[in-house]
């Protein structure tokens, strides 16, 4: 199972993984460095693209953040990602996010004016009518004024 000393090379395999991260070039400095008394570099003190993991919730969960690192000090997010039960996802950003809800709010607001467009009718003596399956009642919507009433024939 997925864990937090492992979750990154379970990641790499993704299409998500940069090859040219902070990550990887770690990986490939200290892949064959077995001194016991060499210290590990910190990738925290590398400036660059770098992968890390935001939360977890070991085997079945992770976040993973995709960072621009600046100082030893300030990293900027760039993308997020979700691992569950073993399924790479990518988080949409905000833009997109906000782009989808109003480009879904936009395709209902036309299909309701479509709609309305087909069972309204206009007559320069009434106004706005409904087309109603009954023949003997309908309403009119309004006249040049605005004032909308309904009437019963």
């Amino acid at each position: 199972g997925l864990t937090l000393e492992n979750v990154l090379d379970y990641f790499a395999e993704s299409p998500f993984w940069d090859s040219q991260s902070n990550n990887e070039v770690l990986k490939m400095q200290t892949k064959f460095n077995l001194l016991p008394d060499h210290k590990p570099l910190d990738i925290t003190k590398m400036t660059g693209i770098e992968f890390y993991v935001v939360q977890a919730d070991p085997p079945f969960f992770f976040i993973v953040q995709k960072r621009k690192r600046i100082s030893e000090y300030e990293a900027r997010p760039l993308a997020t990602y979700y691992i569950i039960r073993g399924i790479v996802y990518q988080a949409p950003d905000l833009y997109t996010i906000i782009g989808s809800r109003i480009y879904t709010s936009l395709y209902h607001l036309h299909n309701v004016f479509n709609n309305i467009r087909e069972h309204v009718n206009f007559h320069p003596a009434t106004g706005y009518t409904w087309k109603s399956d009954k023949d003997d009642s309908h309403a009119i919507l309004g006249n040049s004024r605005s004032i909308f009433f309904f009437t019963i024939f």
